[in-house]
């Protein structure tokens, strides 16, 4: 990767959820994306993490009430580091519906499940989203005048048409 380029500054923290589907969701989509996943245990230690990085560009996902904890005091100081959040709501912990109202007022993304993260991911990195049931890579250009034809990349390649 080049210095200057735009995804080595690119991290997700993930605030809790070690070892659950979140976790699972986003190592897979952090390394499509070229973006560090950087783990956290609580909010303090995300805390901590955003200190430390004040460089690079990102954004905290966990279970809301992880990420809730304190008043939502994390998301304040989110909001004032110009960090985005996505707080994932947990159907065998859930919260008041004050706290939820509160945390959405103060710009978290709230998702019912994980699978709703990827659009907050991408809406986070204002990429094209894709299309579901569309085949093949993620094209960031979204557009097929882009792609080389075979011939094209052998020519690249330095490879000869006959073998």
């Amino acid at each position: 990767m080049v210095d200057g380029d735009l995804r080595s500054h690119l991290g997700v923290l993930l605030v809790g959820a070690v070892r659950d589907d979140i976790a699972g969701g986003l190592t897979r989509l952090t390394s499509e994306y070229e973006a560090a996943l950087i783990r956290c245990n609580d909010v303090y230690a995300a805390v901590a993490e955003l200190a430390v990085s004040p460089q690079r560009s990102m954004l905290v996902v966990g279970r809301l009430r992880d990420l809730a904890r304190e008043n939502g005091r994390f998301f304040i100081i989110a909001a004032r580091n110009a960090v985005r959040c996505c707080g994932v709501l947990d159907e065998d912990a859930p919260l008041e519906r004050d706290e939820i109202l509160a945390a959405v007022r103060l710009g978290v993304s709230v998702v019912a499940g994980v699978d709703e993260v990827r659009g907050v991911f991408e809406d986070w990195l204002g990429v094209e989203r894709r299309v579901p049931g569309q085949s093949g890579a993620f094209s960031p250009l979204g557009s097929d005048e882009f792609r080389a034809s075979e011939a094209e990349l052998n020519a690249l390649l330095g490879l000869d048409a006959d073998g």
